[in-house]
């Protein structure tokens, strides 16, 4: 599959990240969709300042986006691949924004797909009526990566050596793997299914795991600067066990569901953690020693909110909970009540979550996250019916 142009959808970190490694391993044309607030103007400006946009660190690449727009009209048309690198809230309304303008065949996906994505995207082809245009996701973003100037340098922190995708229908994922894999310059291994990417999305359990082990025992006072936890390397022996029970309900919905999938991608976390960054962990050990010295994750800090005083207090208004339990955990979860899997562990943290961010994932606002049921699923041999369309 020769490709000649690509557009990129976003405008965050690995939007920018992801422009000037394509442009560079692909040699084709990069034009970048940027609807959210002011971000193709910024991003226009910022790129022709600093003479393209610039990747350093553990991955090295500077080119100048073709175009950016915040006119669906003016880049999507043309587009062989049209990859969304959003967060996953704004996924559909990206969707049906890019829809009228995609050609024939087009492949669209999304970088990283989160929970559900399939569902939410099959919906919306259905509802344009454009069979024609296929899927596919990435099970992650390959990069840890962080914008140091906006529209200018993005600092790639670690790479992943391998990233899990799958497409839709996934007899022809065959065609667009390699270009993926070329355009991304790692291993890129196919899953099965979109639903396999679903349930092994890794964010749902590293970031709300985390933070429920960070901040569960938090008791409102705010903390001075010095004393903002780092994220991934402050990870204590409690919250690694959290990790370990999120990962085994996971664990636990993948058994149910294989006599009938194909789930091998779905891995527990610390094998996950380890094939994905090698290397770069020091120490692979314990699921605990994998994440405190994985060199990837140095010196990212938790979210916070800086107060009027100077003191700070936790961020749950962050994508690691707003994010990752609609768009991850909560989906999940949800498989596993179809399939008649105990959920605990799962409903713990999605509660607390739900608590900071004032909803009921569990009840009141679960068709808020982008479940199976809230897309006319409501039994497991509906889904698996979905996903064997696929």
């Amino acid at each position: 599959m020769r490709v000649l142009k690509i557009t990129v959808c976003g405008g965050g970190n690995g939007a920018q990240a992801l422009v000037p490694i394509a442009a560079r391993n692909l040699g084709c044309q990069v034009d970048v969709y940027a609807p959210l607030a002011d971000e193709a103007d910024r991003l226009r400006t910022g790129a022709a300042t600093h003479g393209g946009l610039e990747v350093q660190g553990a991955v090295r690449a500077q080119a100048l986006p073709h175009c950016v727009s915040a006119d669906p009209a003016e880049v999507i048309a043309g587009s062989e691949i049209v990859i969304l690198v959003l967060p996953a809230f704004a996924h559909e309304s990206t969707l049906r924004q890019i829809m009228p303008f995609l050609d024939k065949d087009t492949w669209v996906g999304a970088m990283p797909a989160r929970g559900g994505f399939e569902l939410c995207a099959a919906h919306v082809l259905e509802e344009q009526g454009r069979g024609d245009v296929r899927l596919f996701g990435l099970q992650t973003l390959p990069w840890a990566c962080r914008i140091q100037q906006y529209g200018q340098v993005v600092h790639v922190l670690g790479a992943k050596r391998v990233v899990d995708a799958a497409g839709r229908p996934a007899g022809s994922f065959g065609e667009v793997r390699p270009v993926l894999q070329q355009m991304l310059g790692l291993t890129v291994q196919a899953a099965a299914s979109l639903l396999a990417l679903t349930l092994a999305n890794t964010g749902q359990i590293i970031h709300p795991g985390i933070m429920y082990g960070l901040f569960a025992a938090w008791d409102g006072t705010p903390f001075p600067g010095q004393e903002v936890p780092l994220f991934y390397q402050g990870l204590d022996e409690s919250g690694a066990e959290t990790l370990h029970s999120l990962s085994d309900g996971i664990q636990a919905i993948r058994a149910r569901l294989e006599p009938d999938l194909d789930l091998a991608a779905v891995r527990p976390l610390h094998d996950w953690i380890v094939r994905s960054y090698g290397d770069d962990i020091v120490d692979p050990s314990t699921l605990r020693s994998a994440f405190v010295t994985n060199r990837a994750y140095a010196g990212l800090k938790a979210p916070v909110r800086q107060m009027a005083d100077g003191r700070y207090v936790p961020d749950f208004s962050a994508r690691y909970l707003t994010e990752d339990i609609p768009f991850g955990l909560a989906v999940s979860r949800a498989i596993g009540r179809l399939a008649g899997v105990d959920t605990k562990a799962l409903d713990r943290v999605i509660a607390w979550a739900g608590a900071r961010l004032e909803k009921d994932y569990l009840g009141r606002d679960m068709n808020e996250a982008r479940i199976p049921q809230a897309y006319g699923l409501g039994s497991l041999q509906a889904l698996l019916a979905f996903a064997g369309a696929g």
